[in-house]
């Protein structure tokens, strides 16, 4: 028996995910709301667009296959996601990042921990030079900077 084709796991995660997003960015004020916006919306797009290309493989191939590989697995990294979430407030985005992408690599079967921290401090610089440099936009305060006051 094959596993479910990832492309139907994954479209809908992002497209449950990114709606989410987008429901809670209309909260925000009318200058605040427009980047998420323009982020979320083709990503729940794309999300279901994928998921939906997805199932119609499945379809075809006539197929019925299990939802997870690894249960426990999967249950590790919803995990490790929440307690990112949760530590997003007390470490800052920096440095959750930087502690969870790695985590989560180890987890998925990246052995090699020269690519998973090129990898991860790259999408760190990405994100400072985007986020803080070019869009002056905040991110959750690091934890330096409570330990520094």
């Amino acid at each position: 028996m094959k596993t479910i084709h990832n492309d139907v796991v994954l479209g809908t995660s992002v497209a449950v995910l990114a709606a989410l997003g987008c429901w809670r960015a209309m909260d925000f004020g009318a200058d605040a709301r427009v980047f998420p916006l323009l982020v979320l919306m083709p990503a729940t797009v794309i999300g279901v667009l994928i998921a939906v290309r997805g199932q119609m493989r499945l379809w075809r191939e006539r197929d019925n296959p299990r939802f997870f590989v690894n249960p426990i697995r999967f249950f590790q990294i919803v995990f490790i996601m929440g307690l990112a979430l949760f530590g997003l407030q007390y470490l800052g985005f920096l440095t959750t990042s930087a502690i969870t992408i790695p985590v989560i690599s180890f987890l998925l079967g990246f052995r090699k921990p020269l690519p998973v921290f090129v990898t991860t401090g790259l999408f760190l610089v990405i994100v400072y030079i985007v986020f803080i440099q070019i869009l002056s936009r905040p991110l959750p305060a690091e934890i330096w900077t409570w330990l520094g006051n």
